[in-house]
């Protein structure tokens, strides 16, 4: 059915595109695949004649698909559509990934897009920086979670690349660890280990 409904569109295409009326809607300029960013040279535009609710579920020339993703492949000539398409992950081609958090191991709630932050994991004695600087993408509420969020938990989208997502969920199974907020800060990207009982006689301060 999909399939017929695209035929349907190329066809239309086909029969319009030497017709100068019409609404400019995107068309692969060749075969694209799932998955890639758009760039300018993936699309070309031709315009069609249709009603409002058919257009809307087509890509325009507002330029707002640079840069998006499409979710599934695109035959050449084909037509854009709208919910093919998905923002990046993050703005520079890392990962999204959500992790529950209590309030008051994530600075108490005060987190916002954009702030950056240490993952600190306390272990066996010894407390270890595993992933430093990370971009805050998004901070839910205890409404809004991730699988496994309880009640009291925030759930904060954190952009990684694939090591820094391998850390978490490895912190993530052991549970004790706590967000820094570093935002202008010098991030702890390659600190040492710390045994606690350094703290405790004040070995550590002097590093």
């Amino acid at each position: 059915m999909v399939l017929a409904g695209l035929l349907g569109l190329v066809l239309t295409l086909a029969a319009l595109r030497d017709e100068p009326t019409g609404q400019r809607v995107a068309v692969a300029a060749r075969d694209l695949a799932a998955g890639v960013p758009l760039r300018a040279s993936d699309v070309r535009f031709e315009p069609v004649r249709a009603s409002g609710d058919v257009l809307a579920h087509l890509v325009g020339d507002d330029g707002a698909w640079r840069g998006r993703v499409l979710t599934t492949a695109v035959p050449a000539g084909a037509p854009l559509a709208a919910a093919s398409l998905r923002g990046r992950a993050s703005a520079d081609g890392l990962r999204a990934m959500s992790i529950p958090v209590d309030r008051a191991r994530a600075v108490n709630g005060r987190l916002a897009a954009g702030d950056r932050v240490d993952v600190v994991l306390a272990r066996d004695g010894v407390a270890t920086v595993v992933a430093a600087g990370l971009e805050v993408l998004d901070v839910a509420g205890e409404d809004g979670g991730a699988f496994g969020a309880q009640r009291g938990q925030l759930t904060v989208t954190l952009a990684v690349d694939v090591a820094d997502s391998q850390r978490l969920a490895a912190v993530l199974a052991d549970g004790e660890f706590v967000l820094t907020r570093v935002t202008g800060a010098v991030p702890a990207t390659g600190a040492p280990p710390l045994a606690l009982d350094e703290l405790a006689t004040g070995r550590g301060a002097s590093r």
